[in-house]
């Protein structure tokens, strides 16, 4: 090949790129040389990592490879002209690692591969401007196993040819990312069987405290009720008489506290049963038919074909969307749209309950499933904690979102093999 002045162009062995046999300038093409020197020095040494040379046109995507280390070549199964579509196809995540202000606190960002393809431009300009790029991928290879491979690149930009010539290696660190996982996951349960720890002993002081409330207080309470509708069945129809009704009235409100304190905090053996879930759901809706009439609200119901039965303690999930559908209906005083729709969502058979109201104040959002926490002038703040307990009970899980549109969504996901 004839290079300027009419000499002779040797490129080096291994060469597969473009710039060395092109119209590029001598600073671009002298640079290149040295870095595909120290790279086949480095292929030649056996060292545990994959050398490369990539490059690209300023402002755009796509790229190529100037030199690639022969076992990255191997490890992807393809040749050097298809490697640059190869990897970025092999790609599960790319993972970027930054130190906190306070060492030795880490921060992982993840970047699915969707979200890659987004922001493939920004990745691109970032690393321009810093001069350098490091991340670990997560990557499938041909042979359907899964490697991690951290990726390191100096970023050089030739302005006058509009090229980025971006030398780097990657080192397979799959060992490392496993058992940085394992610890991962392991920290996961450990916070979650604290948190659990922490819940049941709550719990348990909860329940010793409302069994002595429950027996110290009910009978009280059942007397004052009974002597005062007795009262109010002796007066006539004048003011003692409504002053006696308020006294049962209330009476009542504090007994039905007391029964869902007592609920709530007393032990649960579950009495499961085959259940088809829409008509579980259809029965409930039948219960809040005139209230729903009353209000004007309208109820659409829409569930997948072929809904996997579940087997579960029917009472207490029915009463758990009792609950939630008595939420629904008191936050559209005025009317306004109930949309319940079952389908199958990883291997849960999944509830999902949107309404139309005011929706929740994201200061409350965190908060409405704990014990006695309510916003209403009238209720004991129990109905989502009993139909959380509830849904737990069963392997479940209990969502409340806020939605961009208004209103709120609650969510109850229960296993579909559910036969413990």
């Amino acid at each position: 090949m004839t290079g300027p002045g009419g000499g002779q162009t040797h490129l080096p062995a291994d060469y597969c790129g473009r710039i060395l046999a092109g119209e590029y300038s001598d600073a671009l093409k002298e640079t290149l040389r040295r870095h595909i020197a120290a790279c086949q020095a480095f292929d030649a040494i056996g060292l545990p990592i994959m050398p490369y040379i990539s490059a690209w046109e300023i402002d755009t995507s796509a790229i190529w490879y100037e030199f690639v280390s022969r076992r990255f070549l191997a490890l992807f199964a393809s040749a050097p002209e298809n490697l640059g579509r190869e990897f970025n196809r092999a790609i599960l995540d790319r993972r970027v690692y930054k130190h906190e202000n306070v060492y030795p606190d880490v921060r992982e960002l993840v970047l699915e591969r969707r979200e890659i393809d987004d922001q493939r431009h920004h990745i691109r300009q970032e690393s321009i401007q810093k001069g350098a790029t490091e991340a670990v991928y997560k990557v499938l290879l041909p042979d359907s196993s899964v490697r991690w491979l951290k990726d390191w690149a100096s970023v050089e930009t030739f302005a006058p040819d509009g090229i980025c010539l971006s030398p780097g290696y990657l080192a397979d660190v799959s060992m490392e990312m496993d058992r940085k996982d394992q610890v991962d996951e392991l920290n996961i349960v450990v916070n979650r069987d604290k948190d659990l720890l922490v819940e049941a002993e709550r719990h348990a002081a909860l329940g010793q405290i409302s069994a002595q409330v429950y027996h110290e207080i009910r009978n009280p309470i059942l007397s004052i009720g009974g002597l005062a509708k007795r009262l109010s069945e002796q007066f006539p129809a004048d003011r003692p008489q409504t002053y006696m009704a308020v006294i049962v009235k209330e009476v009542e409100r504090l007994e039905k506290i007391l029964h869902n304190l007592f609920r709530f905090t007393a032990a649960v053996e579950l009495a499961r049963a085959p259940v088809q879930p829409e008509e579980l759901m259809k029965r409930v809706i039948g219960l809040f038919r005139s209230d729903l009439d009353k209000c004007g609200i309208r109820v659409t119901l829409t569930f997948a074909e072929d809904l996997p039965e579940l087997m579960i303690d029917q009472e207490q999930i029915h009463e758990a969307l009792v609950h939630i559908l008595k939420n629904s209906i008191e936050a559209m005083p005025e009317g306004g749209n109930l949309e319940i729709g079952l389908g199958v969502e990883n291997g849960n058979v999944a509830f999902r309950i949107r309404d139309s109201g005011a929706g929740i104040s994201i200061a409350h959002a965190s908060r409405v499933t704990e014990p006695f926490f309510t916003t209403k002038v009238y209720g004991s703040g129990l109905g989502l904690s009993l139909a959380g307990k509830a849904v737990q009970l069963h392997g479940g899980e209990l969502q409340i979102n806020m939605l961009e549109s208004g209103g709120t969504e609650a969510v109850i996901l229960l296993p579909a093999n559910s036969r413990a």
